[in-house]
């Protein structure tokens, strides 16, 4: 069996919050928490009992290790992380806007050793002694070796045996749809499974669901509405869970970790409950990372009714 059940590769910062009703140019405090979209997916498995490791480059300062240390604690093996002498952690900075106003982010990562990373970087034969592999468009973003570290990742995962999980994640302060686009369309015959929200599906690909690049299985969310998967032509479709919001940000991330953690048991339909449980409750807690455990995900699907029975 491999070492891992799942491998998550990408870039963490810290996130600088300020309190909904503040602005950033003149906010008083802020609220600092670990983020970043392939560890929050390594640290919502890792809390719902799957064996995850998540594989990065940090600064070898305080600020590194803060996120090497808040990811341990809650069960993720660090064990890939390659420590750089010099550089600098990102950050990033958000206001929770409240209706009308949306939420609104401001990134300050430019240069930061993830991005900077290269394929030298890694020890491929660990990187990919796992059941799972998982990257997002957010790493392949970030620059243009940072693409090129994310595709020979897939190519390697897919050399040893594992399933690669996509998730096409665009932000559109990193890079332009058309780019963004094109490069997922490069690396689509390496993934096993895409995950997309429909604004994504809508403005990278122009189709109203699920985008037609050649991937065995596609999960498309919908917010509110829940989500679909697309496989050999079926298609399976869950509801979402009524939510008072705290913080959506990083519920994307808790979907794609109750999807892969649905998977490793066998089952896409229960990746997909799992995944909407994880993201309901997600957006329950301030900051990006899912601390809850597989208890909550299970009380809250046997509430509705929703868990596979086994």
């Amino acid at each position: 069996m491999p070492k891992w059940q799942l491998v998550t590769l990408g870039e963490a910062m810290l996130r600088l919050s300020v309190r909904p009703g503040d602005r950033i140019e003149d906010a008083p405090a802020f609220d600092v928490h670990v983020a970043g979209s392939e560890a929050n997916v390594a640290y919502a498995a890792a809390r719902v009992g799957v064996r995850a490791a998540w594989a990065s480059v940090l600064p070898d300062n305080p600020l590194g290790h803060r996120v090497a240390t808040t990811l341990a604690g809650g069960g993720v093996d660090t064990s890939l992380v390659r420590w750089a002498t010099g550089g600098r952690l990102g950050l990033y900075f958000v206001e929770l806007g409240v209706t009308p106003r949306p939420i609104s982010v401001t990134y300050d990562r430019a240069a930061s050793t993830m991005a900077l990373a290269s394929t030298s970087d890694f020890d491929w034969q660990a990187m990919v002694d796992t059941q799972v592999l998982h990257v997002s468009g957010i790493t392949m973003g970030l620059s243009p070796s940072c693409r090129e570290l994310a595709k020979h990742a897939m190519q390697e995962a897919r050399r040893a045996g594992a399933t690669v999980t996509f998730d096409v994640n665009y932000r559109q302060k990193l890079w332009d749809r058309k780019d963004a686009a094109a490069a997922v369309r490069d690396v689509a015959s390496l993934i096993d499974v895409l995950i997309c929200t429909q604004e994504d599906a809508r403005d990278l690909f122009g189709v109203g669901g699920a985008p037609d690049l050649g991937v065995e299985t596609v999960v498309v969310t919908r917010g509110a509405e829940g989500a679909v998967a697309a496989r050999a032509g079926a298609s399976i479709e869950r509801r979402g869970h009524p939510v008072e919001t705290v913080d959506r940000v990083g519920a994307g991330d808790a979907f794609v970790a109750g999807l892969i953690w649905g998977l490793l048991d066998g089952s896409l339909e229960l990746g997909l409950e799992r995944g909407l449980a994880m993201s309901a409750l997600k957006m329950t807690l301030h900051g990006d990372l899912f601390r809850l455990d597989a208890a909550d995900v299970v009380a809250l699907l046997a509430r509705e009714g929703r868990e596979v029975g086994r």
